[in-house]
């Protein structure tokens, strides 16, 4: 008897340990999540995006900022930041929005990188998670379902894994019980720490013979988001921005952006100009001036800038500056992560 109750406290020590406390989740990833609504004429789209540099990059679905039936870029491009209290009216809710431009896209991997137009101070970001977490991890989702309320918390368990989804090389995707739906597109999937383990994308609804499905649903793995960010943050040019004026909320009622239909049989090779990162135009020609970067803490990798202060840099350099930075950025939020997870199991599940 007493072996049978040492074995439940132990089983239930053990289901404890696996809990997450989506409550503090929710709090500190939440603020880094935003809205990203697309305008082309009368039309309009919502998705969703997480901040992953300070410096207001953005990363999203490419669906998400390609116009349905052009599918080419929305020609207005606006990100909203999340408000101290999510109200479910537009003109509570979205106060703060700010203009945005694309800096790259593919759609074949369905992602796209966006810079906040005159960002402000002190944003809140979202770390890319360093590998692959298993089947059976606990995960939840934030974003904004067609229908629901904005920043919406859901949950559930990573149920498979996918390599080279719908016939594309190298798109790595989780399949997850985490309810997603449209409007969704684009948003984080975070295991218990609050990292990025992958970015939401797909979901299965309907069967060719018109059977229901529920509870798949797909994510973008993020060592594919963390491939594709290296190369193509080498290539973009910078392009100066201003701080302009808050953009109108978007209707109360807008179309989700609508992910691309799922063809799991599909094995043909994507045209190539669906496979290629479309890169922003080159900014004009001109100069940005950056001061050197702090020196990183002591015992920490960072970029240190063997240039003088001041230094007039070109714009490619500038991105370049940027680019290694923002990365030094993940590299030290990477070893937090892998501390956390060394030294205690309470949210993570092997």
């Amino acid at each position: 008897m007493t072996r049978v109750i040492c074995a439940l406290s132990l089983l239930a020590a053990a289901a404890r340990a696996e809990e997450i406390d989506y409550k503090k989740l929710y709090n500190d990833t939440s603020p880094a999540v935003v809205l990203i609504y697309g305008e082309q004429g009368e039309s309009g789209s919502v998705g969703t995006g997480s901040i992953i540099h300070r410096s207001g990059l953005v990363v999203t679905n490419a669906h998400v900022i390609l116009d349905h039936q052009t599918k080419k870029p929305f020609d207005k491009l606006f990100v909203f930041l999340k408000p101290d209290r999510v109200t479910g009216q537009n003109e509570q809710d979205l106060r703060r929005g700010f203009k945005a431009h694309w800096l790259s896209f593919n759609p074949a991997i369905d992602l796209a990188l966006l810079l906040i137009d005159g960002p402000p101070a002190g944003l809140p970001t979202i770390p890319l998670a360093d590998g692959d977490v298993g089947v059976g991890e606990a995960t939840a989702a934030i974003g904004h379902p067609e229908h629901g309320a904005r920043w919406s918390l859901t949950t559930g368990r990573i149920g498979g894994e996918w390599a080279s989804f719908e016939g594309v090389a190298g798109k790595d995707v989780y399949q997850m019980e985490t309810s997603v739906n449209r409007g969704n597109s684009g948003g984080p999937l975070l295991d218990g720490n609050g990292y990025m383990v992958g970015i939401n994308t797909a979901i299965a609804r309907r069967s060719e013979d018109g059977l229901a499905i529920t509870g798949v649903n797909f994510a973008i793995k993020s060592s594919v988001v963390r491939k594709w960010l290296g190369d193509t943050l080498s290539q973009v040019e910078t392009k100066k921005t201003r701080r302009s004026e808050a953009p109108p909320p978007p209707p109360q009622q807008v179309a989700a952006a609508e992910p691309p239909p799922l063809e799991p049989e599909r094995t043909e090779t994507p045209p190539a100009d669906e496979q290629a990162d479309q890169i922003a135009a080159p900014a004009r020609p001109g100069k940005a001036t950056l001061a050197p970067p702090a020196p990183p803490p002591e015992g920490k990798r960072g970029f240190v800038s063997s240039e003088p202060p001041g230094k007039t840099l070109t714009p490619l350099e500038a991105t370049r500056w940027r680019a290694q930075k923002a990365f030094d950025d993940l590299d030290a939020e990477e070893q937090k992560h892998q501390t956390r997870k060394a030294g205690s199991g309470a949210t993570m599940e092997k």
